[in-house]
């Protein structure tokens, strides 16, 4: 949440300068008529670009704990799978 009011403050969002709420939109240099729907798509435009780069960087570390697996497994070859037999996973062959 933290990171989505520093973005739309940055952006020119909800906290940018001259459109702080209390400030009535004249003395903005905004006109009225216009500046509520203008502001709505302004915030849906930002909160979609937010979105994706969410989703860009959950995928990125998805990626990246795939990656971590896959070299895990090289290095410390493919883990034990469980045989029919035992039925659970790496339960020793002899009991």
């Amino acid at each position: 949440m933290a990171a989505l009011v520093m973005h739309l403050t940055s952006a020119g969002g909800a906290g940018a300068e001259d459109k702080r709420a209390g400030k009535h939109p004249k003395d903005a240099g905004v006109t009225t008529q216009g500046a509520v729907t203008t502001e709505i798509s302004s915030l849906k435009g930002e909160i979609s670009s937010l979105k994706e780069e969410f989703r860009i960087a959950r995928e990125k570390q998805r990626l990246a704990q795939e990656e971590k697996k896959r070299l895990e497994e090289a290095r410390y070859g493919v883990p034990a799978k469980p045989t029919p037999a035992s039925g659970r996973a790496g339960a020793p062959a002899h009991q």
